[in-house]
C-alpha cells in the first residue's frame, strides 16, 4: 500500500502514532528509558521550530500531539525517531531496527477532535488494562505538565563528544557529558486565553472523564499493574496486536471529513501531477504548497 503523501500545513494540530519494530515492547518504562526518552524529545524542542502539546509512550507505540509553525514536523519526528532507536536500543541491548514503519500524522480538524484526542492520550493505558489509573502509568506521560503544572528537566547525553574524550585516552564518563533540558509543552491554540490553573482544570476534568469511559470500555477485566509492566523483556512481542485503519484526519462532524477528504484530493492531483513533469525533467514545475518534492 503506497504512503500516504504528507500536506505539512504550518500552525495546523496532528496527531501523530508511531509503533515500534513487530510491536516488541522495547520502550518497556523503567526511570532510565523514561529519562532517555524525555530527554530526546526535550533537546528536539530546543532544535526544532515545533510545538509539542501533549503525549504518552507505551512499552511498544507513542502518542503525540504536535504542530509547527513552519511544518517541521517531519524533521522533528525524524530526530526523535533516530535518537530513540540509539538511545534506548543502547541501554536495552537491541540491534535491529527499532521502529516499524514510519509515524502516521493525521490533522486534527476542530476542539472537540482536539479534545478526544487527549483523552485518548490520558487514558489509553487504562483502557488497554495496563494499570487502573493513568496517573499509575510507570512510563513517560504529559499528565505531570497538563494536569499539575509540573515542570521537568531530563538529560541529554552528547555521544559525539563522549566518544572523541574516549578516543583521546580523556575521561569519558557518561556523566560529564550530560545536558538536562526543560520539556516544555505549549498549551493548545484553543486554551491559550486560560491562565495556568484554568488550564489544569481543564485537562483534569478530560483525564477524569476519560478514565470514567476508559473502565467501562474494559468491564471486569484486570489491569497487568505497573510493576508487571516494568519487569516485562523489551525484547518480547505480543501474542497478538490490535491494528486499526489510519484515519485521514480527526474531526467532530462528517461535514468536516468530507471537506478535509476533498481538499486533501485535490492536494494529491497536484502533487502527482507536479511530481510526473518533475521526473520527465521538468526542474522548474511548481509543487502544492506544504509538500516535500
Amino acid at each position: 500500500m503506497p504512503r500516504p503523501i504528507r500536506m505539512n500545513t504550518p500552525h495546523q494540530l496532528f496527531f501523530v502514532t508511531n509503533r515500534t519494530f513487530q510491536s516488541r515492547l522495547l520502550m518497556t518504562p523503567s526511570p532510565r528509558v523514561n529519562g532517555l526518552i524525555g530527554g530526546v524529545l526535550a533537546r528536539a524542542l530546543h532544535r526544532y521550530d515545533v510545538a509539542l502539546h501533549a503525549f504518552v509512550f507505551l512499552s511498544n507505540h507513542c502518542h503525540l500531539i504536535v504542530s509547527s509553525p513552519t511544518g517541521s514536523i517531519s524533521d522533528f519526528m525524524g530526530y526523535i525517531e533516530a535518537n530513540i532507536a540509539k538511545e534506548v536500543g543502547r541501554h536495552i541491548g537491541w540491534r535491529g531496527h527499532f521502529w516499524e514503519r514510519r509515524f502516521s500524522a493525521e490533522p486534527i480538524l476542530d476542539d472537540a477532535a482536539l479534545e478526544r484526542r487527549l483523552a485518548y492520550i490520558f487514558a489509553h493505558e487504562v483502557k488497554e488494562c495496563l494499570v487502573d489509573r493513568a496517573a499509575d502509568w510507570p512510563g513517560l506521560t504529559c499528565i505531570p505538565e497538563l494536569c499539575h503544572a509540573q515542570r521537568r528537566l531530563f538529560p541529554w547525553y552528547d555521544r559525539t563528544a563522549q566518544y572523541w574524550a574516549r578516543v583521546r585516552g580523556k575521561k569519558s564518563d557518561e556523566a560529564l557529558f550530560v545536558t538536562r533540558y526543560p520539556l516544555v509543552l505549549a498549551p493548545f491554540p484553543a486554551w491559550k486565553g486560560l491562565t495556568t490553573e484554568e488550564q489544569g482544570q481543564r485537562s483534569r476534568a478530560i483525564l477524569e472523564q476519560a478514565e470514567l469511559e476508559a473502565a467501562k470500555a474494559r468491564a471486569d477485566r484486570p489491569s497487568l499493574g505497573a510493576t508487571a509492566v516494568m519487569a516485562q523483556d523489551p525484547h518480547s512481542k505480543p501474542t497478538a496486536t490490535k491494528r486499526s485503519p489510519r484515519p485521514p484526519c480527526h474531526a467532530s462532524t462528517a461535514t468536516a471529513r468530507r471537506a478535509f477528504r476533498g481538499l486533501y484530493r485535490a492536494f494529491v492531483a497536484a502533487y502527482r501531477e507536479a511530481s510526473a513533469l518533475f521526473r520527465a525533467g521538468r526542474v522548474d514545475v511548481e509543487f502544492p504548497e506544504h509538500c516535500y518534492r
